[in-house]
């Protein structure tokens, strides 16, 4: 299997879309695991610490933060370096992988912080 050539910009340009859709697919994994156990009546996150999955949680957050801000920088740079370039034929996929970029860092963010202020562990007497 042949390596792609990143020299070309019609190839950065592929690459952003699929870094991008990467990107937001981590963002949806990271809102399931920030808004489950959701309440709207009291707007908290509640979690159990001591047993289950929500022993792993807190890590499952911050690895899928981690993901979906590397996996849109990553779309955001090949977007924005491979566009208004004359040699790239692609342009709206150069635009494509750098707005989903931009989108996957931002919501990243949105939910980490939601998850730092409305998360509560559950106490088990």
């Amino acid at each position: 299997m042949k390596f792609p050539n990143f020299r070309l910009y019609d190839t950065q340009a592929k690459a952003a879309v699929v870094f991008g859709v990467l990107g937001l697919l981590s963002v949806v994994a990271l809102a399931v695991f920030v808004f489950h156990g959701f309440k709207t009546n009291d707007m908290t996150i509640y979690y159990n610490a001591q047993q289950g999955m929500g022993r792993f949680r807190p890590w499952l957050v911050r690895g899928a933060t981690c993901a979906a801000l590397l996996v849109g920088v990553a779309a955001g740079a090949l977007g924005f370096n491979s566009l208004g370039q004359k040699r790239n034929d692609k342009q709206n996929l150069s635009w494509t992988g750098l707005l989903t970029g931009a989108l996957s860092i931002s919501l990243a963010g949105v939910l980490f912080y939601a998850w730092t202020k409305l998360s509560e562990t559950i106490i088990s007497g």
